[in-house]
């Protein structure tokens, strides 16, 4: 067997057990309140540790859209609780900064 084959197949048997060991080991049992609502609001702050990054390094010689681009999609989710109001609102500002300022 291919040791690149190997490697793949022991990582995806790993990462597999990780995910499904839990599931297994917890099953019946109810979480504490504080817990779930920890585990609810851990997806989205794994996403905006991934995102923000990205978002200050996309546009180096204007920092400044990206960021107003986040900020008027927090302000606008938080205002209407909609995702596609909350997409189009960072676009849209991200364009205007890009194009006339």
């Amino acid at each position: 067997m291919n040791k690149t084959v190997l490697i793949i197949l022991t990582t995806a048997v790993a990462n597999y057990s990780l995910r499904v060991i839990p599931f297994f080991i917890s099953r019946g049992k109810d979480l504490p309140p504080y817990l779930k609502r920890f585990l609810e609001y851990l997806p989205i702050a794994a996403l905006g540790a991934l995102i923000f990054p990205g978002v200050i390094n996309s546009f180096q010689q204007n920092p400044a859209a990206g960021i107003a681009g986040v900020t008027a999609a927090a302000i606008t989710a938080w205002l209407t609780e909609n995702l596609i109001y909350s997409v189009t609102a960072s676009i849209a500002v991200t364009w205007y900064i890009l194009q006339y300022i």
